[in-house]
């Protein structure tokens, strides 16, 4: 006769080995951070910091060179300066990796942004 605790044990085991493995594995994918809102909660926070947008003022241009950097700034969301190089935000394990011409950040799968 088998002894049916000796399976019950090793199959309560498995399950909990199965639920880990799928938290990590979700964890990793990190399926709720939106790469859109990561985008502009990094082009808020760290754009001006790390001069992916300048002010308007230091900007030395013709004045239809001036106008078109504008128009590309105000179109992806910058009203009051100019976006001198775009964020790109890729999957990285556990957050995202958010990049630009001057730098990168990485996102944390819990939202905290590091440089």
């Amino acid at each position: 006769m088998v002894n049916k605790t000796f399976f019950m044990r090793k199959s309560i085991k498995s399950f909990i080995l199965t639920i880990i493995v799928m938290i990590f594995l979700l964890l990793a994918w990190a399926p709720w951070l939106n790469d859109d809102e990561v985008h502009d909660r990094v082009l808020k926070e760290k754009g001006r910091k790390d001069g992916t947008i300048v002010p308007i003022e230091k900007i030395i241009a013709s004045e239809e060179a001036l106008k078109e950097m504008i128009e590309y700034s105000r179109a992806h969301g910058v009203e009051d300066g100019i976006l001198i190089c775009d964020y790109k935000v890729m999957w990285f394990p556990f957050g995202r990796w958010v990049a630009s011409c001057e730098g990168g950040y990485y996102v944390t799968f819990y939202g905290q942004i590091i440089p």
